[in-house]
């Protein structure tokens, strides 16, 4: 328990009229000084008497750079109170101090900045008597933990793991899927020239679905020198989500873990729940985040960061993650992904 500013000069006051008392005679002391300690002794007596707040807060769910989620926290007690949420690196806030009477609900913006498993809280509750004279500082609520993944990027590639993953010839080229934008290394054929006619700068190639790899599986191994995890965690994220949209089976093979096959929407959350953990807590520049002897090795997709940049090797055709990129501006965050 500490006084505040307005608390200060209270006491100022009070000294100023003990001087006045001793000056003018015991009149100023009871006119003025008796007052306020009696206001400052109230205060004093209000907050100590006064129930510690709590919070309770709900599970925040996981997200990409750059969503947002609205976060609400009940917080009990009494009092005047300055409210401010405990939010780390990789994590913002909008909204996240104010200063409300107890009991309260507490609702603030949080936009999700880095990948990685973040510790949200807990609120640091500064409690005031009713007249602002003396405070105290709380520690309320739990702490949540708030998963980033990484970024995901749409990636052309599911004709390639057909070709040259699933030894298969071709994606049966009846049932339309979508148009995206050209990459190297795509067909002519495929090209859409009504749509790239329209577009005139830009060119469009279809993309087909393929109902023949519903029993298909897939593994995707995933390695990394420390600085570039980061990239290979989004070049990894966005590989798994386009073979699980082409309706393979995967499994993902990384440092820390491996995650078994699977498919479905809970098994994606898996999937990108590991990469959004993975190597987060390393930090030496001088060495490499490497897989186990032989992980690599059965791998159908190889994806490898290093200073230069990310590789994936599809079978026995390398590229970089860049040539399969076919936006890096504009991440499809949740595409298909319900946190």
């Amino acid at each position: 328990m500490q006084l505040t500013r307005r608390g200060y000069a209270v006491v100022g006051i009070v000294l100023v009229a003990e001087v006045f008392a001793i000056t003018y005679g015991a009149r100023a002391l009871n006119a003025v000084a008796a007052p306020a300690l009696v206001a400052l002794l109230a205060s004093v007596v209000q907050l100590w008497r006064s129930e510690p707040p709590a919070a309770e807060r709900d599970t925040v769910p996981a997200g990409f750079p750059g969503d947002t989620r609205e976060v609400t926290v009940e917080v009990s007690g009494s009092g005047v109170a300055l409210i401010e949420e405990t939010v780390p690196d990789g994590l913002a806030a909008e909204g996240a101090t104010v200063e409300a009477t107890l009991p309260t609900t507490v609702s603030y913006s949080l936009t999700c900045v880095e990948r990685g498993r973040h510790k949200l809280g807990p609120l640091d509750v500064r409690v005031r008597d009713i007249l602002g004279l003396v405070e105290t500082t709380y520690s309320a609520g739990s702490t949540t933990r708030v998963v980033v993944y990484p970024p995901v990027y749409q990636v052309a590639g599911r004709d390639v793991i057909v070709r040259h993953v699933l030894d298969r010839s071709e994606v049966e080229r009846q049932e339309f899927d979508s148009l995206r934008e050209y990459v190297p290394g795509d067909p002519l054929r495929d090209v859409h020239w009504k749509s790239t006619a329209k577009a005139q700068d830009e060119i469009f190639v279809t993309e087909f679905a393929d109902n023949r790899v519903e029993d298909d599986d897939l593994v995707v191994a995933a390695t990394a020198d420390a600085g570039a995890v980061d990239e290979m965690a989004a070049a990894a994220a966005s590989v798994v989500v386009m073979a699980l949209d082409a309706g393979l089976s995967v499994e993902l093979r990384i440092p820390e873990q491996t995650v078994p096959l699977g498919r479905g929407e809970e098994h994606r959350r898996r999937l990108l729940g590991a990469l959004a953990v993975t190597n987060t807590d390393f930090t030496s520049p001088f060495k490499s985040y490497a897989l186990p002897d032989g992980a690599v090795e059965d791998a159908d997709v190889v994806i490898r960061g290093s200073s230069d940049g990310v590789t994936v090797t599809f079978g026995t055709d390398d590229r970089t993650f860049e040539e399969i990129t076919v936006s890096r501006e504009n991440p499809l965050t949740n595409r298909g992904v319900e946190s």
